[in-house]
């Protein structure tokens, strides 16, 4: 029995260690690569990468890296409901306007 509940908490905890890798954090590279894919300039993503990364907290800017990421399937770079946050979508368009002008 004590092996059994061994192999079970070993099992358990290889896959909690590997999920935990794939769900590594997202950032500048998603945000640049699903910018760039929608908006076709490799520099101007860059450069909204970084705005956005130098206006919003950590924890926001992880939030918008992470929902870009996700949404890249779809049209348009903000999901929804981060384009409903005044803050959020406030920065987005400023730096969609600096980075792309």
């Amino acid at each position: 029995m004590k092996r059994l509940v061994s192999l079970v908490s070993s099992l358990l905890m290889t896959a909690g260690i590997a999920g935990a890798c794939s769900e590594a954090a997202a950032g500048k590279p998603q945000i640049a690569e699903v910018c760039s894919s929608k908006m076709g300039s490799q520099q101007g993503c860059a450069c909204l990468a970084d705005a956005l990364e130098k206006d919003l907290t950590p924890e926001e800017f992880g939030q918008v890296a992470k929902a870009m990421d996700d949404n890249k399937r779809f049209s348009g770079l903000l999901p929804g409901n981060l384009s409903n946050d005044p803050k959020i979508a406030g920065i987005f368009a400023s730096a969609s306007a600096s980075c792309f002008t």
